[in-house]
């Protein structure tokens, strides 16, 4: 990000329509900032699932960068239901990149219900730019059994009484099979609410305690 000598730097601002980024105020003992991306869940804005991750991924000196599904491009407010290319979501991070120091080893996708779902029916693409991902409250295994070039870390947060939780622990199968670090928190007795209700704030530290231990290893 360039600025001009003097003046006072432009604020980050969010690439994509219905998007948000929220950025720390100073970055500790860093010159680059983890990025957690978020996908939000059927009939939800960018805003909500931008709440639950905000005071956690901000608090700890990290960008957070929301994805509202782009209308534009045909996206009915469903990822899940959406034929869009992942190039698309990877497109938004690289502008985030011209505007704030990202490092480009801790860059983690996260998705909820049905942003979830896609992450997991898109999963050969995501070990290109993403250090790792959460599947919370959804999922759905790729229809090509083929793993990626490297292996992606993946954390579940779901319910057993989630109406879909065949689909998760399918999902579970195709990371396992790929020889991943899967990390399975189970909510016993949790329905859909109960998958929502589980993301705590406690909840969200554990999480992010965890992607913070899957940087890659070797960056893109």
């Amino acid at each position: 990000m360039t600025s001009i000598a003097g003046a006072t730097p432009a604020k980050p601002s969010a690439p994509c329509t219905g998007c948000t980024l929220d950025v720390p105020k100073a970055v500790p003992n860093a010159d680059a900032m983890p990025l957690v991306v978020v996908l939000h869940g059927d009939r939800q804005a960018a805003t909500t699932a931008a709440g639950w991750w905000k005071k956690a991924v901000v608090g700890r000196g990290w960008a957070l960068l929301a994805l509202q599904c782009p209308r534009e491009l045909k996206c009915a407010g469903s990822f899940w239901q959406w034929d869009g290319e992942p190039q698309w979501v990877m497109d938004q991070v690289a502008a985030v990149e011209q505007q704030v120091a990202i490092d480009p080893a801790r860059v983690y996708l996260v998705g909820w219900s049905g942003g979830a779902s896609w992450i997991g029916w898109r999963a050969q693409a995501w070990e290109a730019m993403f250090a790792a991902v959460v599947i919370h409250g959804g999922g759905i295994a790729p229809r090509d059994e083929g793993c990626p070039a490297r292996a992606l870390p993946a954390y579940f947060l779901v319910g057993d009484r989630n109406p879909l939780h065949r689909l998760a622990k399918e999902l579970r199968a195709y990371f396992d099979g790929c020889k991943a670090d899967v990390s399975w928190d189970l909510v016993a007795g949790a329905a859909h609410d109960g998958e929502e209700a589980a993301l705590s704030a406690k909840k969200t530290g554990v999480m992010l305690d965890w992607l913070a231990a899957h940087a890659r290893a070797q960056a893109p």
